[in-house]
């Protein structure tokens, strides 16, 4: 199997604080005024990112970042760290018990 060419590529410094913009949220007119730079070259960069990555969506771009941003290090990675299946909590039993407060009714 030949390695995954998206874990080979770097983006540059531009297009890393250009994701970090899109996995935030915003649109390109905000991206742009961010970055004092015209919606077309927000457009520019957002086709190259995704020719670049082979993605097809802004949600694809934000999960790039993410990803890059933040791996997964070996204490919190339960399946890296060694732990058996039976000590990796299924995602059913997560659910069950949500962080999230909720809006009354």
């Amino acid at each position: 199997m030949s390695p995954d060419t998206k874990d080979s590529i770097t983006p540059t410094p531009r297009e890393r604080e250009l994701m970090m913009l899109i996995a935030r949220g915003l649109q390109n007119k905000n991206i742009a005024y961010e970055l004092k730079i015209s919606e077309n070259t927000v457009r520019a960069h957002i086709g190259n990112i995704m020719r670049k990555y082979r993605l097809h969506n802004r949600t694809q771009i934000a999960i790039v970042y993410a990803l890059k941003a933040a791996p997964l290090s070996p204490r919190r990675d339960p399946i890296r760290s060694g732990a058996s299946p039976a000590e990796v909590k299924p995602v059913q039993v997560l659910a069950q018990n949500p962080q999230v407060p909720t809006v009354p009714e």
